[in-house]
């Protein structure tokens, strides 16, 4: 859980400007990795769901309630785990965020996207042993799901490699497969962060490090403001020093 802290970690956010629900706005905080910017749009989609019921503000709204969770999250890795109250505390606000997400997913028809939003917004919610067993079945079985409507979804080819990448060897965790999957996704969309992000701290965990370094320079070339890529990238160099 260290190295995925590390990874992970998480700096000041860049605050941004109070504004409507947009899917503009989403990809703005989701590049800057900015929590305080994806609370309040989330805030603001949830205030405009009375008003706005048609199936593109939904899946907005699972969106930003997607990047809450997950940026939670990388909070919650880097706590010590010694700290219970504080991951305690994370955990409630990471399942807020995604049982908001996955409740406005309900009502939308089955699409490739939208099974795909629903494995990660399950994924964030499992945060040990107990939590795999609870969710994990419905997340792999959605993101497969995702993949029959959609083979060249890459990002749902990201999902069903963190099974892979994040469980114990004794619970179906495998590195290699984890590798092969990101290949994969990143043979579809030679940018996409999160998969180069995963498969770098893949090569990290079998210590291929200049493997893991080369995706992390690709992510961090394909958006200057990926902050795991740049401060693993900066750990490493310390590390060498």
């Amino acid at each position: 859980m260290k190295i995925i802290a590390a990874l992970l970690i998480v700096i000041p956010a860049v605050v941004l400007a109070a504004g409507p629900c947009t899917i503009e706005r989403v990809n703005v905080a989701q590049l800057s990795y900015d929590l305080g910017g994806a609370i309040s749009i989330l805030e603001a989609c949830e205030l405009e769901a009375p008003v706005k019921t048609n199936d593109h503000h939904r899946e907005l709204v699972a969106r930003a309630a997607l990047l809450v969770a997950e940026l939670h999250r990388i909070d919650f890795e880097a706590v010590d785990g010694k700290d219970r109250s504080k991951r305690r505390t994370l955990g409630t606000l990471i399942d807020d965020a995604a049982d908001t997400g996955l409740e406005s997913l309900e009502a939308l028809p089955e699409t490739s996207e939208r099974l795909r939003l629903e494995a990660d917004l399950l994924a964030t919610k499992i945060r040990s042993d107990f939590r795999a067993k609870k969710y994990g079945k419905k997340m792999k079985a959605a993101a497969a799901r995702a993949l029959e409507l959609d083979p060249s979804n890459a990002r749902a080819i990201v999902s069903q490699a963190k099974p892979f990448l994040f469980a114990e060897t004794r619970h179906g965790g495998d590195l290699n497969e984890a590798i092969q999957l990101l290949g994969e996704a990143l043979a579809i969309e030679s940018a996409l962060e999160s998969a180069l992000l995963l498969r770098a701290l893949a090569f990290d965990l079998l210590g291929e490090t200049e493997a893991s370094q080369k995706d992390l320079r690709a992510a961090l070339a394909a958006n200057p403001q990926c902050r795991p890529a740049r401060e693993r990238l900066h750990l490493g160099s310390a590390i060498e020093k």
